[in-house]
């Protein structure tokens, strides 16, 4: 009898293997209000199965009920709770007719997590957030942020820069430009995407802009005095969101790091022979999406396993550990950080006492 690991592995292996055939089988136990018309959807509802498929797998292999949780509420915000349910169930009664019992049990708790989290009510999904304090500080902010976002949105990527390395100029901290203005800026940019009120195109548009303008306020994070140390930021093969692994990056480097920033979809073997080429001694990386998750625990594994660059902490970050307070844990890292000001206090806690 395998050992429950070892069943997982068999699962998840079994499930990426007949991806193609389970995604049609499901399909064809849609009822026909789970598809809506082609011209409303981005990919077929066969497309959309084997997404939801990859996710189940990669939720099985790390034991985080959470990872496919948060994949299905990432699905939904797109096209519906609804969508996502029908889905679901179809999937769960295919692979009821498809896996063995002991396979089916561990598969099946995860199925159900996924619909419980698409039944509750939106509002109790997410984290209660404390209202901002209403200081002309705070509206100062939250008005250059709306003023942002309405450039971008208007296409004049040129104005939206210049408004904000004007503001950097004239003595405001950039660290706040990054929280108070670009974090909130690409948030809205992506629930209006989520929502269907933007394109792929103008999500993509606005998102190059930020990383401009980041660009532009590099000079003002390298100025202040060295500590020493080196950290290396790079995103696992595959991962394109780049933005918020540079927040974190641009924050310890202000934070006296000297920084090797590789950005996005970066091979696992060039991550490994930088670090030990350049004696890094942190690895920040993170996981924009569930099915990366197991490619950052690959990774932190190759690391440990080599005498050149086992010593090394890693630090990862994204939305999928958000939904899974453990799922850190389980890849191996040392730590995980939430935001960019929370990553310079985890790791000024990782090496305080070097």
């Amino acid at each position: 009898m395998p050992t429950n690991q070892a069943l997982r592995e068999q699962i998840a292996q079994r499930l990426y293997q007949e991806l193609g055939a389970l995604a049609e089988a499901a399909a064809k136990q849609l009822p026909d209000a789970a598809s809506p018309p082609a011209a409303d959807l981005p990919d077929s509802s066969v497309d959309q199965l084997q997404q939801h498929i990859i996710a189940l797998a990669n939720a099985v292999l790390m034991n985080s009920p959470g990872l496919f949780e948060g994949h299905l509420l990432q699905f939904s915000q797109q096209l519906g709770p609804v969508v996502a349910t029908e889905e679901v169930a179809a999937l769960r009664q295919t692979l009821l007719l498809r896996l063995t019992v002991g396979e089916y049990v561990l598969v099946a708790g995860i199925l159900s997590a996924g619909l419980v989290a698409l039944a509750a009510p939106l509002a109790a999904l997410a984290p209660v957030a404390e209202a901002p304090p209403e200081t002309p500080e705070a509206l100062r902010f939250a008005a250059l942020a709306t003023h942002y976002v309405t450039l971008l949105l208007a296409a004049d990527r040129t104005a939206a820069q210049r408004l904000l390395v004007a503001e950097a100029e004239a003595g405001t901290d950039v660290r706040d430009l990054y929280l108070h203005v670009l974090q909130p800026a690409q948030r809205e940019v992506g629930n209006r995407w989520h929502r269907g009120e933007i394109s792929v195109a103008e999500e993509h548009y606005c998102t190059a802009a930020t990383a401009g303008v980041m660009a532009q306020l590099q000079p003002y994070f390298q100025g202040t005095p060295r500590n020493g140390r080196r950290l290396l930021a790079a995103c696992v093969a595959g991962d394109l969101h780049t933005i918020g692994l540079q927040m974190v990056a641009d924050f310890l480097e202000y934070d006296g790091w000297d920084v090797s920033y590789l950005g996005a979809s970066t091979p696992q073997d060039s991550i490994r022979r930088m670090i030990a080429d350049q004696g890094v001694q942190l690895l920040l990386t993170s996981a924009s999406m569930p099915h990366h998750v197991p490619l950052l625990g690959d990774l932190v594994a190759a690391l440990r396993r080599d005498p050149a660059t086992r010593h090394v902490r890693v630090v990862v970050g994204g939305r999928p550990f958000v939904y899974d307070a453990d799922l850190w844990e389980r890849t191996g890292a040392d730590a995980w950080a939430a935001s960019a000001d929370d990553a310079v206090a985890v790791v000024r806690g990782l090496f305080q006492q070097e």
